[in-house]
């Protein structure tokens, strides 16, 4: 009953990339959306980014008992060499529990990558070593994602770039009238939120900030 009290039911699932054939060996403790996980390895969800999220889930096993679960993780771990077969996108075999131990537990530690000369044969290569050394990027050629050909991308905006702000007219209780250059300016006048400000000159609201507003081309 000890393990029943600690232990949280999990399930083994293997996860199926259906574009690349890719597979990912993972667990879950969450069942309301179990046929809808997608795993959470770093390499795989990097995977998914760049191939999308059509993939396939298929359950191992659901397992009630730690030591169960431990050795079913195991057993799957190394028959199919979980964390160094290409066919996987697992780094470390899975053991069935939340994330690998700290430090020299860790299953890797003091060893190098498995992903090196497979999956990214250029990790932990510099220089000539490097396959991709002197070849171009492969991203070239490859459209932008939209707003990145825009020559202000990665750049601080310049001041006053983009559309011309509207000016709002401020009408006090006896009809007096104060101009701003643009709701921003008169939100900080106001030291408080110019949405509401925005929604008076629409229409959508009565007053803001105890005042009535209006755009400045509205009074004539």
């Amino acid at each position: 009953m000890g393990n029943l009290m600690t232990f949280n039911p999990t399930a083994l699932l293997v996860i199926e990339h259906n574009i690349t054939g890719l597979k990912y060996f993972c667990k879950t403790t969450r069942f309301s959306n179990i046929n809808h996980y997608k795993g959470s390895g770093l390499y795989w969800k990097r995977h998914m980014k760049k191939h999308g999220k059509d993939v396939k889930v298929g359950i191992l096993g659901v397992y009630f008992d730690k030591e169960r679960c431990l050795s079913a993780a195991k057993q799957f771990s190394e028959e199919n060499k979980i964390g160094s077969n290409i066919e996987w996108a697992n780094l470390i075999p899975e053991n069935g529990m939340d994330g690998a131990p700290m430090g020299e537990q860790h299953p890797m530690f003091g060893k190098p990558s498995p992903s090196i000369g497979q999956k990214r044969p250029w990790v932990g290569r510099k220089g000539a070593d490097n396959p991709m050394w002197g070849k171009p990027s492969p991203m070239r050629g490859v459209p932008k994602p939209k707003g990145m050909d825009s020559p202000l991308y990665g750049r601080e905006r310049p001041s006053g770039a983009g559309k011309k702000s509207n000016p709002v007219m401020r009408i006090d209780a006896d009809g007096t009238e104060t101009k701003y250059d643009s709701v921003a300016d008169a939100g900080r006048a106001m030291n408080g939120c110019r949405t509401r400000i925005h929604q008076c000159c629409n229409g959508k609201a009565k007053t803001a900030h105890g005042y009535k507003w209006r755009y400045a081309e509205e009074i004539a």
